[in-house]
């Protein structure tokens, strides 16, 4: 019986050593081998040899079974050539190849069966030399199962590729949909806020709105219901004897105790009211506070005090706001000044008694 071998190193699970050679470039030199009819020879340039390689580096790589079919149909069809010209025993030897390396050719069969005839009829031909018998029914039973696991197992590769190919996609077009709802979600809030803000904003106008309106109600309520003022009688003026005895009163006026101390003030500024005359009061408004003291302001009339008393006040608010000026009034015709007295809550001017 022929022993055959038929791809042994394909099943040889995860025991082959590492590829010497790469596996792309030795596909493309068995595929030009096939092509070119370098079949088993010349040595080391052959499409068997190379398939050989190829199972020993990569055993589980089915690209090359595919090429294995190829070759042993190459061959096939040369026995049959070998047939039509009576050369039986070339054609013979060119199965026997093909029943070691891959007995499940397709024709392979068929071909042998034409050898096998041709032989019986007793043809007078010439014959290779003589080789070992085909392979046993059961040593092709255990090929064809050998050939039909890794179909088997080719197809559950191929089956588990398909079923991540679809999971990935399932998962991103399940996260492409979460994306989009969360997107319309955010738009949706986005929304509602501005919704809610639109509407804020019209109930705060409406309120005002309803606001001043009732205030403008009820100011025309007060308006209609309040009686009308009665006129007061317009204030009586002083006479000039009034007005005259006045003066004399405030011109006969002395102050009431001894002054601290006598800050003169420029004439011209008070007389033009030139308001840089605050410079000139810096330092009789910090004596003022640093003394709380009362003063006394000497001016040639009451216009002179008021606006020289109105300047002193706001200088002092520039240093201290909470310090409230206590100020009399004595008329005097010599140069402006403030006199700083203790603090009193009354007058520092007393009348003369006529």
């Amino acid at each position: 019986m022929k022993r055959i071998l038929i791809l042994p190193a394909l099943l040889m699970a995860f025991q082959s050593q590492a590829a010497t050679e790469n596996l792309d470039e030795l596909l493309t030199s068995i595929r030009a081998d096939i092509q070119n009819q370098r079949l088993s020879s010349p040595a080391g340039n052959n499409a068997l040899e190379r398939i050989t390689s190829f199972r020993e580096q990569a055993p589980f790589d089915f690209r090359v079974v595919p090429l294995t079919y190829e070759w042993g149909e190459a061959y096939v069809a040369l026995a049959n050539k070998a047939i039509d010209a009576g050369q039986v025993g070339k054609a013979q030897g060119y199965l026997d190849k093909v029943w070691y390396v891959a007995a499940l050719t397709p024709g392979l069969e068929e071909a042998q069966a034409k050898v096998d005839a041709a032989a019986k009829s007793g043809k007078k031909v010439a014959k290779a030399p003589k080789k070992a018998a085909g392979p046993s029914k059961e040593e092709l039973a255990r090929q064809k199962k050998l050939a039909e696991d890794l179909a088997k197992e080719k197809a559950r590769l191929e089956a588990e590729r398909k079923r991540k190919q679809e999971l990935a996609k399932k998962e991103a077009l399940a996260e492409k949909k979460r994306m989009q709802a969360e997107k319309k979600r955010k738009e949706e809030a986005e929304r509602q806020r501005r919704i809610a803000a639109a509407k804020a904003e019209k109930e705060a106008a409406q309120r005002a709105k309803t606001a001043a309106a009732a205030a403008a109600a009820g100011s025309a309520v007060v308006a209609k219901a309040a009686p009308a003022p009665t006129p007061k009688a317009a204030p009586k003026k002083a006479t000039a004897a009034e007005l005259g005895a006045a003066t004399t009163l405030w011109q006969s006026a002395k102050e009431d105790s001894a002054s601290i101390a006598s800050y003169p003030v420029s004439a011209d500024m008070v007389a033009n009211r030139d308001r840089k005359i605050s410079a000139e009061l810096q330092p009789v408004c910090q004596a003022i506070l640093d003394n709380d003291a009362s003063v006394v302001v000497h001016t040639a009339d009451k216009a002179d005090y008021r606006w020289l008393t109105v300047r002193l006040t706001l200088c002092l608010r520039r240093l201290d706001k909470s310090f409230r000026l206590r100020h009399s009034y004595l008329a005097s015709q010599d140069t402006p000044s403030v006199s700083l007295h203790p603090s009193r809550g009354v007058s520092l001017v007393r009348k003369v008694e006529r």
